[in-house]
């Protein structure tokens, strides 16, 4: 297991974790919240094999640009591409 990236979350962090198990690499991006002096993760989060990075990371940059341009993203729950 190795600890990528801690982002600050309100009272916990976001965690970029990869994992190996089977001989694959996972990564694991997940809520932890603190509690008696640890951190502890959520079952909040998404684990994925790292195989799929490139296009996750194709969607967050697409996200981002979404947001830069000031596109009216709407409330509805309905999935649009």
């Amino acid at each position: 297991m190795k600890t990528i990236a801690r982002i600050e979350k309100g009272g916990g962090e976001i965690r970029v974790i990869l994992h190996e198990w089977r001989e694959q690499v996972y990564c694991d991006i997940r809520l932890w919240y603190e509690k008696d002096g640890g951190f502890h993760p959520t079952t909040r989060g998404i684990r994925f094999h790292c195989e799929l990075l490139p296009e996750l990371r194709a969607a967050l940059e697409k996200a981002e640009r979404v947001i830069e341009a000031g596109e009216n993203v709407g409330n509805s729950r309905e999935e649009k591409s």
